[in-house]
C-alpha cells in the first residue's frame, strides 16, 4: 500500500511537471516563426492533443466514478478541450495558407490560445492535483 500511495501522491505532482512542459513548450511555439512554427506546432498541437484524449477517455471517466462531486468541474474541463482543439485546427488552417508563417492571423490566434490553454491548465490543476494526490486507485489507461 505504501509504494502505491507514494506513487499516486507523485502521479498527481506529474500531471503539474507534464503541464508546465506545455506552457514551456507554448512558450517557445509562440516565439517561432517561418518553418519552425509550422514544425514546433504540429508536435506541440499532436502532444497536446493527445494528452486531452487521455484525459477524456480514461481519466475523467475514472475521477467521475471515485469523485461524482467532481461533476461540474470535468463537464467544465471536457468543453475547455474542445475549445483547446478548436483553436489549434484554426492554427494549422492558417499555416497552411501563411506562407511564412508570419501573419498577424497566427500571432493572434497563438495569443488566444496561450490564453485559453494557460486558464484551462491552472483550473485542472486546481481542481484535480489534491485529489490525485490522494487517491487509492487509477485509471488503466493514463
Amino acid at each position: 500500500m505504501y509504494e502505491n500511495s507514494a506513487r499516486l501522491v507523485a502521479w498527481g505532482d506529474e500531471l503539474i511537471k507534464l503541464h508546465d512542459g506545455f506552457r514551456r513548450d507554448l512558450a517557445n511555439l509562440r516565439s517561432s516563426r517561418g518553418t519552425d512554427l509550422r514544425t514546433h506546432c504540429l508536435a506541440f498541437c499532436d502532444a497536446l492533443h493527445a494528452h486531452h484524449e487521455g484525459e477524456d477517455g480514461a481519466l475523467f471517466p475514472h475521477l467521475a466514478g471515485e469523485h461524482p462531486e467532481l461533476a461540474q468541474a470535468l463537464e467544465r474541463l471536457r468543453a475547455e478541450h474542445v475549445v483547446v482543439a478548436r483553436l489549434m485546427e484554426r492554427i494549422r488552417l492558417l499555416l497552411d495558407t501563411d506562407d511564412d508563417g508570419d501573419g498577424d492571423g497566427v500571432a493572434a490566434e497563438l495569443d488566444r490560445l496561450a490564453r485559453e490553454l494557460e486558464a484551462h491548465l491552472d483550473y485542472e490543476e486546481e481542481q484535480l492535483v489534491p485529489i490525485l494526490n490522494t487517491m487509492d486507485t487509477l485509471p488503466d489507461e493514463v
